[in-house]
């Protein structure tokens, strides 16, 4: 008995070490189901997509189960041992849907435990009824794949099934889909100048002579005008792909020194970064200065970078701190949750007025982490500044995946808060609808068009 004692009195010492302060009142029964329900119903806002045109999915090799496997699970599938190149010979025509499956089953096999596969097993069930993929149900999966795109599929999946009310998409195929639902963003890859090639590729878009330093910020202009006609609402920088994300403040003399050097070059080579750097950092500058005058904001990859042969260093937004302090009305949105800087973000936010944290990508990546740090950025940062969901996609069926992690995910959080008393439970559902709906509204401006 006094064992039985001891084991209880501990479980109940372990429970408080961890709970939360207590503020409110705790809750009336049935709290978590109200608002695991209000939150797996309520409509949302879709903070980033790569969608692809699903007229050229129809014409793929990948209108099958690979489908589903094409973009993020793809990286653990090759993480766990195929090679690219095999990996890419699945997602054409040469292949029957079982060769597909036998060249994937081992790496399948390898990585299922991942959250990118996760996400896409959970989707087979929910959306087509497979609960298993294997080699028994790759055929069935396929097959309902393609059914389903017999259909409007497109919007069925977004509006109906997902209920989004706004998705923000990093494309330039405006040719499909309702575009009243659909926003857009622009990278400018004036950003990324490292050879002659690339201001050629420049100069060839702008139809224009680029054998200056003001012809390339003169066309630098022209297209953002442009980009506002067409009425983008952020300006998307992607580049810690390539680089650290540490923009000096460079004096136009200097960058126009690397650009006459590149120009003049006869070689149409890439030149080292060092040598470049400073050209990249000015142009940056130049373009969120063009946001600041716009008044829209700037998103900004921090992170985890998809694919391999990535450093994450390059990714740390605490780089971007100059960047915040120089441009004190431009609001950055710092993408995917830092991850792994998930405490450093929290820092940013926490201390600039105009750094907002954005989750898209995030759930898939780790499940736990986004849960982790929405309660620790819902302790620290204010709630305004938080946007909980960007599926970051090419297809919808991950949109609806990772849709589904994230209400999850939002709801287990706060249900906690509101178990602790946190949160009383009105305030959990009002921050529901902030983080998942409202902020991205506001943030990025979408019921406004030009």
């Amino acid at each position: 008995m006094k064992k039985t004692v001891s084991f209880i009195m501990a479980i109940f010492l372990v429970q408080n070490l961890f709970a939360q302060v207590q503020v409110k009142d705790l809750p009336q029964e049935g709290f978590d189901q109200r608002i695991r329900a209000y939150i797996n119903n309520m409509h949302v806002v879709d903070t980033h997509e790569h969608l692809a045109n699903p007229e050229g999915l129809k014409k793929s090799g990948m209108l099958d189960f690979t489908l589903l496997l094409h973009h993020y699970a793809d990286d653990d599938i090759k993480s766990a041992g195929i090679s690219k190149s095999d990996f890419a010979e699945t997602l054409t025509n040469s292949m029957s849907v079982m060769e597909k499956w036998q060249a994937i089953k081992p790496y399948w096999e390898g990585s299922f435990n991942t959250g990118y596969n996760r996400a896409v097993q959970l989707t087979a069930d929910k959306l087509f009824g497979v609960k298993n993929i294997d080699v028994n149900t790759v055929e069935d999966l396929s097959a309902n794949i393609r059914k389903a795109y017999e259909s409007d599929w497109f919007n069925e999946v977004l509006k109906e099934k997902c209920k989004i009310d706004y998705a923000v998409i990093d494309g330039n195929d405006r040719s499909f889909g309702d575009q009243d639902m659909l926003r857009y963003i622009k990278r400018f890859d004036y950003i990324n100048i490292n050879s002659k090639h690339k201001i050629e590729n420049i100069a060839k878009r702008a139809g224009a002579q680029m054998n200056t330093f003001d012809n390339l910020l003169t066309s630098l202009n022209n297209e953002f005008i442009n980009a506002l006609q067409e009425g983008i609402v952020a300006v998307k920088i992607g580049v810690a792909y390539s680089r650290i994300l540490f923009f000096d403040e460079v004096k136009k003399e200097e960058a126009e020194e690397i650009f006459n050097k590149i120009v003049a070059s006869k070689s149409k080579e890439a030149l080292p970064f060092e040598e470049v750097k400073a050209l990249q950092d000015y142009l940056t500058h130049r373009v969120v200065e063009l946001a600041d005058e716009a008044a829209i904001p700037v998103q900004i990859h921090t992170g985890l970078q998809a694919g391999d042969g990535n450093f994450i260093e390059n990714s740390n937004p605490t780089h971007l701190a100059n960047l915040f302090l120089k441009f004190r009305n431009v609001n950055f949105i710092l993408f995917h949750g830092g991850y792994p800087f998930g405490s450093e973000l929290a820092s940013l936010a926490k201390n600039f007025r105009n750094v907002s944290i954005d989750l898209c990508w995030l759930y898939i990546i780790s499940p736990s982490y986004s849960e982790r740090y929405l309660n620790e950025w819902l302790e620290t940062v204010p709630a305004n500044k938080i946007m909980a969901f960007g599926g970051d996609f090419h297809n919808v069926e991950g949109v609806y995946g990772h849709l589904l992690f994230a209400r999850q995910v939002v709801a287990n959080v706060l249900i906690k808060k509101v178990r602790d008393g946190y949160f009383s439970e009105a305030e959990a559902l009002k921050v529901a609808q902030m983080i998942l709906h409202d902020n991205a509204i506001s943030i990025l401006k979408l019921d406004k068009r030009n």
